[in-house]
């Protein structure tokens, strides 16, 4: 992602901003302001990319997850709109005002303190603000690199306001187009005309060769037939960016429109698949937004960038923190958790991690030898819990058996890891002691010197401590031709997957499928890897375990903390396919990175013998069979299943029962 140079005017940025006063002029609640101002680095990430001139996948890649990382500055100008989308998620904070202009950019202003790089303004409708224009330009005047609009476009007919806007600063507008018709798209926003002047908005801001145009497309029950022609409408019009975003139980659209608007998704699946094979074109680019990622084999590149979370949290920032500090579930909870995209980071994660916490009942924790606790009732609550291993991390064996005693849990097994290049021999030694305190039963490696170094020597490792090595590429490639220390380790030896928060990294480090497989078949035990990707019995990898640093002074679970956790180490996903397997409840799936670099078609569902099975039937005909067993249920209870993995996998398991060998 390219930006522009400052502008020469840039304006002081050594300006007091009245935090308290945004909140009272509604910009901020109370949780959010807080979050803010604490979290500096915290990044509101909303998924674009900038057209290139390569077709190639991984250019494709390097260029979303680079605007990924661009840090936002979201701003509502307005709480009002000249539509009425059935779907607005929006409707309940609509009531009819604007922002005021000095609040907004001192909201504005605090972005860029913060660090923030590129300006959103959004609403209700940005642009019906009457210092709309003013306001970009007031974006490019402190500093920011990229100024975007979110808008449906209408202001925009007028051929002057898109000139002034372009002139201003504009970098980039995605405007809202949910049809390729002016009966669907007026329609689905409620408002004669839509059509034929957000077409022509969009016209006239290309006409002007400086804003980058692109769209966002709500599918829903109304349009997701029509995916593939809105995409080529918009195509033709010389649009290459698209972002398809799954309809969502919230607002106008849950309360008032509910059965017209959502739909099962195994009956969208061959108008999806046909409208993906656009992002096989050159310079086109396709994002899904919240789209269950089971319905996206085959074209797992379009899996969204985990990081989109952060800005769902974020959003509903005031629900969450008040479950996770006070235990008030989020006022979104119920019936509408069996449509939203969030319930496994929410419901089905969240809400255990905080009843572990409270409870005491985590079996897995871990620390880093240089933690700093926010204060006393955070370690008060870490050490309470009933852990069964405690995993150190530590630049020096010294450092982590000076750690490891501190700790409670005299119990609990301890794995450490160290610094590349440590000194394993302290603990070496510990190992071999008779009656030692606080021993060391697990050592995690993570470079391939660091394991030639240790088990150069295999009959050295003392017999009670296990060898983690973490798997990279090399390390993979080396471990497969080491028969003697496999040998001599026996179970003692464990290969594990990591998980890597960017899908670069995985790309870059992981051993491929076939090397996993093949350290299998050399006798190697592989954890955090599904059996059927091995082809042998597997350890799990990490799922429920807290990690110290996730706690904020109180002992609460600091919501930035938890989803950042959530997306390197807990965000795992399976096939729709997995559920013809006789481990699809013991089977976490595959983390997500590893999952979008590799595809669903690395997974095999197995008989109970753990044998692959010969009949799996394929991702299209599986939706088909859950296809016809929804029609066969009530309209409540087939709602259920709509829109998510977990439910769909176990639906697919209920039906092939009587199908296994």
């Amino acid at each position: 992602m390219t930006g522009k140079p400052m502008q020469s005017n840039e304006l002081d940025l050594d300006i007091t901003i009245d935090i308290d006063q945004l909140v009272r002029d509604g910009l901020l609640n109370r949780d959010e302001a807080q979050a803010l101002v604490a979290a500096q680095a915290a990044d509101q990430l909303r998924q674009e990319a900038l057209p290139t001139s390569s077709g190639d996948s991984v250019d494709k890649d390097e260029v979303k997850e680079s605007a990924t990382k661009h840090k936002r500055h979201w701003v509502r100008v307005t709480r009002l709109c000249n539509q009425r989308c059935t779907f607005c998620l929006d409707s309940m904070n609509q009531d009819g005002t604007y922002v005021d202009v000095d609040s907004l950019k001192a909201y504005i202003l605090l972005g860029r303190k913060l660090g923030r790089e590129r300006l959103i303004l959004s609403g209700g409708e940005a642009s019906v603000h009457p210092a709309y224009i003013e306001l970009i330009r007031y974006g490019k005047q402190v500093g920011y690199e990229w100024v975007q609009t979110i808008t449906n476009g209408m202001m925009f007919s007028y051929k002057r306001f898109a000139q002034a806007a372009a002139d201003a600063g504009l970098d980039e507008a995605t405007v809202s187009m949910h049809g390729h018709t002016s009966q669907l798209q007026d329609k689905l926003t409620g408002t004669p005309g839509a059509f034929v002047t957000g077409v022509k908005g969009m016209q006239n801001l290309q006409a002007t060769g400086k804003v980058v145009v692109n769209i966002d497309v709500v599918i829903n029950k109304q349009n997701y037939r029509f995916l593939p022609d809105i995409i080529e409408y918009y195509y033709n019009m010389g649009i290459r960016e698209f972002d398809l975003l799954h309809i969502i139980p919230f607002g106008r659209g849950f309360d008032e429109h509910r059965h017209s608007l959502f739909f099962d998704l195994n009956d969208a699946v061959p108008y999806f698949r046909k409208a993906f094979e656009w992002s096989k074109r050159e310079g086109v680019y396709l994002w899904t937004n919240r789209l269950p990622v089971t319905y996206l084999e085959g074209f797992e590149r379009l899996i969204q960038d985990p990081h989109k979370l952060m800005s769902e949290f974020d959003g509903g920032r005031h629900n969450f923190e008040s479950y996770l500090k006070r235990g008030i579930k989020p006022d979104c909870h119920g019936e509408r958790c069996d449509f939203c995209f969030l319930d496994g980071p929410c419901r089905q994660t969240m809400f255990p991690y905080r009843e572990h916490l409270e409870q005491g009942t985590f079996a897995e924790v871990a620390i880093d030898s240089q933690h700093v606790w926010q204060g006393p009732q955070a370690k008060a609550v870490f050490d309470r819990q009933a852990a069964s291993e405690v995993v150190v991390t530590a630049r020096t064996a010294q450092e982590a058996l000076a750690c490891a005693a501190t700790l409670g849990h005299d119990t609990a097994s301890r794995t450490v890891a160290l610094d590349p290049g440590a000194d394993f021999e302290p603990l070496l030694r510990q190992c071999l002691e008779p009656g030692a305190t606080q021993p060391i039963q697990r050592l995690q490696i993570r470079t391939l010197g660091d394991a030639q170094r240790l088990l150069q020597r295999p009959e050295a490792v003392p017999a009670t401590l296990v060898v983690e090595l973490a798997l990279d590429a090399q390390i993979a490639s080396w471990l497969i031709t080491q028969s003697q220390i496999i040998q001599a380790l026996g179970d003692r030896l464990v290969a594990a997957l990591p998980n890597h928060e960017y899908l670069s990294e995985s790309r870059d480090i992981d051993p491929t499928p076939a090397q996993l497989r093949q350290l299998a078949e050399a006798g190697v035990r592989l954890k955090n890897v599904p059996p059927c990707v091995a082809g042998a019995p597997t350890e799990a990898g990490r799922l429920l375990w807290l990690d110290a640093k996730m706690l904020d002074g109180s002992g609460a679970l600091d919501l930035d903390r938890y989803v950042h956790h959530y997306v390197k180490h807990a965000y795992y996903a399976k096939s729709i396919r997995c559920g013809l397997c006789s481990a699809a409840d013991q089977c976490q799936g595959i983390h997500i990175n590893y999952l979008r670099n590799h595809g669903f078609a690395i997974m095999h569902p197995l008989d109970d013998q753990g044998q692959a099975l010969t009949d799996g039937a394929s991702f299209e005909q599986l939706a088909d069979r859950l296809k016809a067993a929804n029609a066969a249920r009530s309209k409540r209870e087939q709602q259920k299943v709509v829109g998510l993995h977990k439910p769909v996998v176990r639906a697919v398991a209920d039906l092939a029962i009587g199908d296994r060998p």
